[in-house]
């Protein structure tokens, strides 16, 4: 129950939840009809900033540029390692898929992940569970049989299907791999993700090296265009994560 009344706040001060509280704080100054306008002014442009592409490039960019891409080519393969893949979201109940789809992060990450397990044969790890007070089918399942898809084999994946945090991630994963004598844990997510995944993993799983790996960007490196300033529900969406990202590196400083 802490985790539902937790999410369900955190949810009015992320995108797009913010708009939300914003248009409440707009209805209740309404009242003074003098300011109106300037308080309609200001939400307007608030909202226009944080959907446009611009904005993205400077909100989501610190997170996605912490950590270069994985160089498959540094990769030692006789080293002791295993791929760590975090789930990124599942749709469920949908016609002519029983057990549901992967989000677009969560398909991206786990591409990823497939892409690093044919360069180097190591197992995988694959951690997501389901929301809380649902039926939904955790997403661990969700993700190994896509990967079972891809080619990888079923003998090579190890299931975590009860985690609903990045830090239940960390710490279930750690339970899972205690008795392996790991040197290596790659740890495969969405680049905006990876700063804050990379830290919670490091602060319980002392004993190996963690290695992030980056998946899914958001926003590109191009030169700035006239695009850049159009409104653009990808740009709310990067801001919106990136809002989440630097919301739970602060929660996981505070209560860690």
């Amino acid at each position: 129950m802490a985790i539902i009344i937790r999410k369900i706040i955190q949810s009015f001060i992320e995108l797009p939840g913010l708009f939300v509280a914003l248009v409440i704080l707009l209805l209740l100054k309404s009242k003074e009809q003098k300011n109106f306008k300037k308080y309609v002014i200001i939400v307007a442009a608030i909202i226009y900033l944080l959907s446009i592409p611009y904005s993205a490039r400077y909100i989501t960019r610190p997170l996605e540029d912490l950590y270069p891409p994985i160089n498959y080519e540094k990769i030692d393969k006789n080293i002791p390692s295993i791929i760590v893949i975090l789930g990124g979201g599942s749709i469920q109940n949908i016609p002519g898929e029983e057990i549901g789809e992967l989000s677009d992060q969560a398909f991206k990450r786990v591409f990823k992940g497939y892409e690093l397990y044919k360069n180097t044969k190591f197992p995988i790890v694959i951690s997501g569970g389901s929301l809380p007070e649902t039926d939904y089918i955790p997403e661990a399942l969700v993700m190994r049989e896509y990967l079972v898809r891809f080619g990888v084999s079923p003998s090579d994946i190890f299931m975590e299907p009860d985690s609903m945090t990045t830090k239940e991630n960390a710490i279930f994963v750690k339970n899972l791999i205690d008795n392996m004598k790991l040197e290596k844990v790659y740890l495969v997510t969405s680049a905006i993700h990876l700063p804050r995944s990379y830290k919670i993993f490091k602060t319980y799983i002392k004993d190996v090296e963690i290695i992030p790996v980056p998946s899914n960007y958001l926003v590109t490196r191009g030169k700035v265009t006239w695009i850049d300033f159009k409104p653009d529900i990808s740009a709310l969406y990067a801001n919106a994560l990136a809002f989440h990202e630097y919301l739970g590196l602060i929660f996981f400083s505070i209560t860690k």
